[in-house]
């Protein structure tokens, strides 16, 4: 397969010198018309639309206007937006050549792009009758896109049910199934159709692609890493498929088969930041600091403004102790990302380490400004006064909290402040609502004041609160 692919990109790229020589001496004639729609696709592909058109003018330009270049360069003209002049020339065809399907449905696409949708519904409508099979699979897709503008995706995802009934290796209907199925909250149905397609074709990648997203969003989460292989394993090439698999072994906690997804990406693909970055985070997962901390690293030289990789180097350092490193790391985290805060606390607690205690209080201070309604950032603050004797300080940071959040984490360090401050009585009320509230978040208080898990009434009253 990869020769395969490496022999296709030889031919392609042999043909684009031979292009680009013809264009020098301004002499653009290839003999084997089928050359033009290699290099009008290739461009197509690479988004060059420019040029994609500058190869159809030539085409026609030797081929005297033949139809199959016309109706390229009304499909280029509406990619481009210019629903006019693609209006204009399939005036031109249909002039010549009547009733030509492909052309039908180029103009309901250029008369919706003019906002006529009604007139090229009304358009499709009337085809429709005369065609079948794969012919009528292409006007539902037509009339899908149509819809996919107007945003009534109920109707979209029902009328690309309706291609790929009539054709269930439509790629353009499978393609873009993924993404109305979310928005139309259609993922029972979806299954439903594409499990039926798998069926009578299991090597459909696109199909089990859907099937996987369906099942994700479903929190089948086995059955959607399944779906997914089957997509990849059907189409070796697909990296979508690899990249949602890896998502979802992350969801799972996975991190050795979302590892082996992620580097089939790298070894099959273009690299990015993002794959370095997910790389790195399944190492880090593993417990492999040094190797996650060069993946981040490799991210940040792909996209130095990537303010998550810079926040991950930080972890990387911090869990090897190099606290100095790691302020710098997040400090370049909260540079990019100002009000992020989870960067903002862990360069407080990396200020913290290193004895910076004025910086460490500024940023608790500030992560949980940021994000005042989610507790554990207000936990993290008065814990840092607790363990600096400032307990009414702690307590009137967790009376602010009481204000915006709440969470038993919350109360079990209330209860800890309290028996810090001497207040046992109060300190074992506090804990019982704690423990009323959440019985197994208990951990806590020993994770803020570890001496208490020997304390005998302390003990008595978690065993009194204890589920059957």
């Amino acid at each position: 397969m990869g020769h395969s692919n490496y022999n296709d990109r030889q031919a392609i790229f042999n043909l684009i010198s031979k292009y680009e020589d013809m264009l020098e001496r301004s002499q653009v004639k290839f003999t084997n018309h089928q050359s033009y729609h290699v290099l009008v696709d290739y461009y197509e592909r690479e988004c060059l639309l420019d040029r994609a058109l500058e190869v159809v003018n030539h085409a026609l330009a030797q081929t005297g206007h033949e139809t199959s270049f016309c109706l390229r360069k009304a499909e280029l003209l509406l990619e481009k937006k210019d629903a006019l002049q693609a209006l204009s020339l399939l005036d031109q065809v249909e002039a010549r050549k009547p009733g030509l399907l492909r052309a039908a449905i180029l103009r309901a696409e250029g008369l919706a792009m003019m906002g006529l949708h009604s007139q090229g519904l009304a358009l499709l409508d009337a085809v429709k009758y005369s065609t079948s099979g794969p012919d009528l699979a292409k006007v539902y897709v037509c009339e899908a896109l149509i819809y996919d503008s107007l945003k009534e995706y109920e109707r979209m995802f029902y009328v690309l049910k309706a291609a790929l009934d009539e054709d269930p290796s439509n790629t353009e209907a499978l393609s873009r199934m993924w993404y109305v199925v979310e928005y139309a909250r259609k993922h029972e149905e979806s299954l439903a159709l594409h499990e039926r397609i798998v069926d009578a074709d299991p090597y459909n990648a696109l199909a089990w692609y859907n099937i996987g997203a369906s099942q994700a969003y479903l929190c089948n989460y086995e059955a959607a890493i399944e779906a997914y292989e089957f997509a990849y394993l059907s189409k070796d090439d697909f990296e979508f498929a690899y990249r949602e698999c890896a998502e979802v072994c992350l969801l799972t906690l996975n991190y050795h088969k979302a590892l082996g997804c992620y580097q089939d990406v790298l070894e099959r693909f273009e690299p990015d930041a993002d794959l370095f970055l997910n790389i790195g985070k399944c190492y880090a997962e593993l417990g492999n600091h040094v190797v996650a901390r060069d993946f981040f690293q490799r991210a940040v030289a792909f996209d130095s403004f990537m303010a998550e990789a810079h926040y991950h180097i930080g972890k990387c350092f911090g869990r090897q102790k190099d606290w100095l490193r790691a302020v710098g790391a997040f400090q370049k985290a909260v540079k990019l990302e100002e009000k992020n805060e989870d960067f903002l606390g862990a360069l407080a607690e990396a200020y913290c380490q290193t004895g910076n205690l004025k910086k460490a209080l500024e940023y608790f201070r500030e992560a949980a400004d940021t994000a005042p309604e989610v507790p554990s950032h207000w936990v993290n603050l008065a814990q840092f006064l607790m363990k600096h004797h400032r307990f009414e300080d702690a307590l009137e940071v967790l009376d602010e909290a009481d204000e915006n959040a709440w969470g038993p984490e919350l109360l079990y360090c209330r209860s800890a402040c309290l028996f810090e401050m001497g207040n046992k009585s109060e300190a074992l009320l506090v804990l019982e609502e704690a423990l009323y509230e959440d019985f197994d978040a208990h951990t806590t208080l020993f994770r803020l004041l570890p001496v208490l898990e020997k304390d005998k009434e302390v003990k008595a009253v978690i065993a009194i609160f204890q589920p059957e």
